[in-house]
């Protein structure tokens, strides 16, 4: 299903995706200029916690993928970006 998700809903999706023994792997589509260092910190450790489990996680870039977007992506297994996606971090630690 498409649609956005806060940090919380993103988390709980991952939550399950890892308990569901059927799925081979995630595709999460990023379009986002980033937003709360809080919410992309959460969304990076699920990221993280679903590669761990042995599930890919590739990552489509839409037209921007900057900041949070940008940080979250970092830990997949794949990353694909069109040539127009802007992508890049603030540096903000």
């Amino acid at each position: 299903k498409g649609g956005s998700l806060g940090s919380d809903s993103f988390a709980a999706v991952l939550r399950a995706v890892r308990k569901n023994p059927f799925v081979r792997g995630v595709v999460l589509r990023v379009d986002s200029p980033g937003g709360s260092a809080l919410a992309s910190d959460a969304m990076w450790h699920e990221v993280v916690a679903t590669r761990a489990r042995g599930i890919p996680v590739v990552v489509s870039m839409g037209s921007a993928a900057a900041s949070g977007g940008y940080f979250i992506s970092a830990p997949a297994s794949a990353i694909v970006a069109q040539p127009g996606t802007m992508t890049g971090s603030i540096g903000v630690v």
